[in-house]
């Protein structure tokens, strides 16, 4: 049975494509081609009305969107020639640069484009798989819009070690996130429960204290920007929550830029006309990173660590920021 799910059209968003709107929303939907297929099938009402993809959009507007699509039975994943920015590989593991926009594996509607085609690919060979075949080697995950290193398993003993170090949170996991705000105090740890909002399947929330599952995190400022209405922010997780770090910056009021889904821009940016269109053209998506992962290699026990340097969009940003 299909949910609807229901949001209103933020102030950020008027006079904005009704596919834009969806893709940015939604990071189940892996593209704007995608968002167009489900606007064309009538997926979506703008206003209990059917619309095209270029409709614009009016502020506090309802868009609805039917998530019949995320039951929809998906097929093996197959190999495809799809670059890959490797940091490292060796006979049981790969260790990448995961770009922003690229969805993980395979899921509702998405059949292809993913890091698994392209692992697939790459390797030749099916990959070992814990559970699902459309996520094979695939040890954990980033958000679509979330860049940064991600290690991918080629063999079972690999998958089951580094598996297991990421359920003990054994594992190191950084990530450098651009917020709202100047946070006080400046480094501190964030620990809630975690899971679906009762009110939009496709969204997490922080939920009252025993629902859900634990989600920690230490989060250190690296600097404030822009008259500290802006910040640079160091988050290390400690446990591996899905939206995790969005969910939690949001939820202490630093929500992360360019994050459509969760944050809420702040009365002091939309009072600064200049920042606020400057985030807007040049945010098009969560300004989150996954800079550094460490573990221990599952063969030898060495321990191993990766930096990704930031994508040009983030650093684009920053730079402009500054």
């Amino acid at each position: 049975m299909s949910e609807i799910i229901q949001l209103n059209v933020p102030e950020e968003f008027e006079n904005e494509r009704l596919d834009i709107f969806i893709t940015r929303m939604f990071d189940l939907i892996p593209s704007r081609s995608f968002a167009s297929k489900l606007i064309e099938n009538n997926k979506v009402k703008v206003d209990q009305k059917f619309q095209k993809s270029s409709f614009r959009l009016k502020k506090n507007q309802i868009i609805e969107l039917n998530t019949s699509f995320l039951t929809e039975i998906n097929p093996n994943p197959i190999g495809e020639n799809i670059p890959l920015n490797i940091l490292y590989e060796d006979a049981h593991l790969i260790v990448i640069h995961k770009p922003a926009g690229m969805v993980v594996h395979p899921g509702a509607g998405v059949h292809s484009g993913t890091l698994v085609n392209a692992i697939l690919g790459y390797c030749g060979a099916t990959l070992p798989s814990l559970g699902a075949p459309s996520r094979a080697g695939i040890v954990h995950r980033l958000d679509r819009d979330t860049s940064g290193v991600m290690v991918v398993a080629k063999s079972q003993l690999a998958l089951t070690q580094l598996s297991k170090q990421f359920a003990d949170h054994s594992q190191i996991r950084i990530y450098h996130a651009i917020v709202y705000g100047e946070l006080n105090p400046k480094e501190g740890k964030i620990e809630t429960w975690h899971g679906r909002d009762p009110k939009n399947r496709l969204k997490y929330s922080v939920q009252e204290m025993g629902v859900g599952k634990k989600a920690i995190l230490n989060y250190a400022t690296i600097k404030n920007i822009c008259q500290n209405l802006i910040s640079l922010v160091s988050c290390q997780l400690y446990t591996g929550r899905t939206h995790q770090i969005r969910v939690q910056m949001s939820s202490i009021n630093h929500g992360i830029i360019g994050d459509a889904l969760y944050a809420k821009t702040p009365q002091t940016i939309k009072a600064n006309k200049e920042l606020l269109a400057l985030i807007s053209k040049n945010a098009i998506r969560q300004m989150l990173h996954a800079v550094h992962l460490g573990f221990k290699h599952p063969l030898t026990g060495e321990h191993m660590g990766f930096d990704a340097p930031y994508p040009d969009d983030f650093q684009n940003i920053l730079n402009l920021l500054q």
